[in-house]
């Protein structure tokens, strides 16, 4: 009885071994929803910073998950200016590099981006006073700002579900 056990484990095992999961092919172009994780501003931004970033929907393709929702992701500021004088506003760009499935990097493209400016009240203000001297505002994204991605290169990735 035992060895019958036995037999009925080692036929499971190389069944559960020989089952692979399905590989789907994932377009260049297709969406990737993503959010920031952290609070972001121009203020303390370098051009060059990585930048923690979430997949906020799955990434579903043929009907099949291949990224799960909550899969981390990392961008990177390529452009990134404080506010400056005679209201010179501040600038901050955020591109999408990557996130992964299992153990495969998905290469992404995208941005976003915020421009802050100067109050038109600001403006006047300062011009009435006589002063000489005004500045523009930060640049800002909130953690859970949205950033619209897409797959870059098309990659085979295993279905999740």
């Amino acid at each position: 009885m035992t060895i019958m056990r036995a037999g009925a484990a080692i036929v499971m095992i190389a069944s559960a071994a020989g089952a692979q999961a399905v590989d789907v092919v994932v377009p260049l172009g297709t969406p990737v929803m993503l959010e920031t994780t952290v609070a972001l501003s121009s203020k303390s931004a370098v051009k060059g910073d990585m930048v923690p970033l979430r997949v906020v929907d799955d990434v579903v393709v043929d009907g099949k998950i291949v990224v799960r929702r909550g899969a981390g992701a990392v961008g990177q500021i390529v452009d990134a200016r404080a506010k400056g004088a005679m209201g010179m506003s501040g600038r901050l760009l955020l591109r999408p590099l990557y996130t992964t499935a299992g153990n495969r990097t998905v290469r992404l493209s995208g941005k976003a981006s915020d421009h802050a400016s100067v109050t038109a009240g600001a403006v006047l203000g300062t011009i009435a006073l006589g002063a000489p001297f005004f500045t523009g505002r930060s640049a800002e994204m909130a953690a859970g700002a949205r950033v619209a991605a897409t797959v870059e290169k098309t990659i085979s990735l295993p279905a999740l579900d």
